[in-house]
């Protein structure tokens, strides 16, 4: 049975209950069910401050129906009598001039989209009797700026909060057991997180888009952080991942481009796809020993990560999980991995180390197919495959890059100089043995420098990587080195020391990368092997036909494999060809035996060669070589 009041009683009844003096009439309508009252509408001319009546017609108001102040853009405050048990769905949705609201104790649910698009919004105190803040109940509410939560309240609902630009600061309860989908989404005034231990599930999407969130504390309790749940963070700087958390969700922290730092707990076993995708401030990050998949661009576009650690729990790693990561200098793929996907480390311009574990048949399918899905494209040119002198199915060059039977890592037996921003290599202890590759970067600050007798009577230094932040290689650096059969140059390099190269009496292949060092000390090359050359690159200045009394020869142009099938039979490859060359194209079922099986004339641009053989076994390994 539905009433409208006369104007006349209605006067009395707000005189009654106050605020007369601020609603220009009676502006609502109530519907009454046995011995409850519901408020069902107000007149959207309704203005100023609404006291709700705890009576009607003798009879307790128990409920603001569903929508029943909806579209009243002019009510500036509204409060909710004691006897209010239930505010509906959309009850107050578009009350764009409500400035504050006082919820009873007396309340125990807030419905859904109660408050939504409440943009003049300040304030809201919430009754201790509320247990669940539904879907959207205060979405869109642009102005609030604080929220403290009752004890009582033991969920917040999907998008509860979502779109409150100006909420600084919130209080969960130890109540509070679960957090919905984008509860917080939007929140991009949010400075700092505390949340309690009593929650379980950081869902989807719920604090995306805190772009002023700096700070986040996840308790013990949660096993899972979901899809997106901070993505777009942009001022996060740390976070710290419990070891109860055992899977990051798809796209978790995308775009937290100001993390720098981040542990994760012990029982990870997934990070998902996008997790860390444009993380760019993030420098390192240590995967622990339960993780077994790294999902598709994981860590991509992390320009400022300068080492990974990949445990050897790992079987999977996903395409382009660190492409673009151009500050990384070396990585360790331990031989766990059975797979490792397209363009894994595309455009990583810094890495110069590729370490394997392990066989390359234990990590992911024969070498052509690695080589074809690009994994290493757009390394350095001096890029090398680091592996174990037992290690099988690797062939002279593995995914593009030349292969290198290592005996050692040589990190750990470096010994350092800081010097503010830049460090110098000291010495280095002459039992090292087998490839060296000099890091770019020691604490953070790059290597710049080989001292003055660094690596002296190192005799069982075999070949050197020299990191591309190096300007200087100081005199005698690389004295004495007799079992040194190449090194390579970069184009930072501006100085070479006097007698730096001196007695390296195997030394028969030095590679620069740009021009001659304007500085270059006496005697650098004295006493190395006859027939010992100088390689340069095309155009490069300052060398002439000899330098440092070596010959000097231009350095060819990389083969570069364009496309290939691969289809049983017939093969076919594409690769680009110089002017005036022979290319032999060799066979092998086995990597260990092989045997020519054509040849092609270069003609300066794109050429194709066809295998027209019957295929004789399950797998075949094809290479091309330019005809010295």
């Amino acid at each position: 049975m539905k009433h409208l009041l006369i104007s006349t009683f209605a006067a009395a009844v707000l005189l009654l209950f106050g605020g007369v003096n601020e609603v220009n009439g009676d502006p609502l309508t109530y519907e009454v069910v046995g011995d409850t009252v519901t408020i069902k509408d107000c007149k959207a001319s309704a203005t100023g401050e609404l006291v709700i009546p705890l009576t009607y017609d003798g009879k307790t108001v128990t409920r603001i129906g569903e929508d029943a102040f909806n579209g009243c853009s002019s009510l500036t405050g509204v409060t909710i009598p004691d006897s209010v048990t239930r505010i509906g769905n959309k009850a107050f949705a578009g009350c764009s001039s409500l400035m504050s609201v006082t919820i009873s104790d007396s309340v125990t649910s807030i419905g859904e989209w109660a408050f939504e698009g409440c943009s003049s919004l300040t304030s809201v105190t919430i009754g201790d009797s509320v247990t669940s803040i539904l879907w959207g109940a205060f979405a869109g509410c642009s102005s609030l700026t604080g929220m403290t939560f009752p004890d009582s309240v033991t969920s917040i609902g999907h998008l509860a909060f979502a779109g409150c630009s100006s909420l600084a600061s919130m209080t969960f309860p130890d109540s509070l057991n679960d957090i919905s989908w984008g509860a917080f989404e939007g929140c991009s005034s949010l400075k700092s997180l505390t949340i309690p231990d009593s929650v379980t599930n950081i869902k989807g999407e719920t604090f995306q888009g805190c772009s002023g969130l700096t700070s986040v504390t996840i308790p013990d309790s949660v096993t899972s952080i979901g899809n997106f749940a901070f993505n777009g963070c942009s001022s996060l700087t740390s976070v710290t991942i419990p070891d109860s958390v055992t899977g990051i969700g798809n796209n978790a922290f995308v775009g937290c481009s100001s993390l720098t730092s981040m542990t994760i707990g012990n029982s990870v076993t997934r990070i998902g796809k996008y997790a860390f995708y444009g993380c760019s401030s993030l420098m390192g990050i240590t995967i622990p020993d339960s993780v077994t998949d790294i999902g598709l661009w994981a860590f991509r576009r992390c320009s400022s990560l300068t080492s990974v650690t990949i445990p050897d729990s790992v079987i999977r790693i996903g395409e382009y999980a660190f492409s673009g990561c151009t500050s990384l200098t070396s990585v360790t793929i331990p031989d766990s991995v059975t797979s490792i996907y397209n363009g894994t480390f595309e455009g990583c311009t810094s890495l110069m180390i590729i370490n394997f574990g392990g066989d390359s048949n234990k990590f992911g399918g024969d070498a052509p197919k690695l080589y074809g899905a690009k994994v290493f494209s757009k390394v350095p040119d001096n890029a090398k495959v680091f592996i174990n002198p037992d290690a099988i199915g690797f062939g002279e060059t593995y995914g593009g890059l030349p292969v290198v039977y290592k005996t050692v890592l040589p990190t750990d037996h470096l010994t350092y100089k800081v010097s503010g921003n830049t460090v110098t290599i000291r010495d280095c202890k002459e039992t090292i043995s087998g490839a060296l590759a000099i890091p770019l970067t020691y604490d953070g600050k790059p290597v710049t420098r080989i001292g003055n007798m660094a690596f002296k009577n190192c005799g069982s230094l075999t070949s050197v990587i020299i990191g591309n932040n190096v300007t200087s290689i100081g005199n005698s650096a690389f004295e004495g080195c007799h079992s040194l059969t190449n090194v390579t140059i970069p184009d930072s390099v501006t100085r070479i020391g006097g007698v730096a190269f001196r007695g390296c009496s195997s030394l028969k292949s030095i590679t620069f990368l740009g021009n001659a060092p304007s500085s270059f000390g006496s005697d650098v090359f004295k006493n190395l092997p006859v027939g010992a050359t100088i390689t340069v690159t095309a155009g490069a200045t300052g060398f002439g036909e000899t330098y440092g009394g070596l010959t000097v020869q231009i350095l060819k142009k990389k083969l570069v494999i364009k496309s290939f099938n691969n289809h049983a039979t017939p093969f076919s490859l594409t690769f680009e060809s110089q002017s005036d060359s022979t290319y032999k194209i060799e066979a092998s079922h086995d990597l260990k035996k092989w045997g020519e099986i054509g040849e092609v004339q270069g003609t300066g641009s794109s050429v194709e060669f066809t295998d027209w053989r019957e295929a004789l076994f399950q797998k075949q390994y094809y290479r091309v070589k330019l005809v010295e």
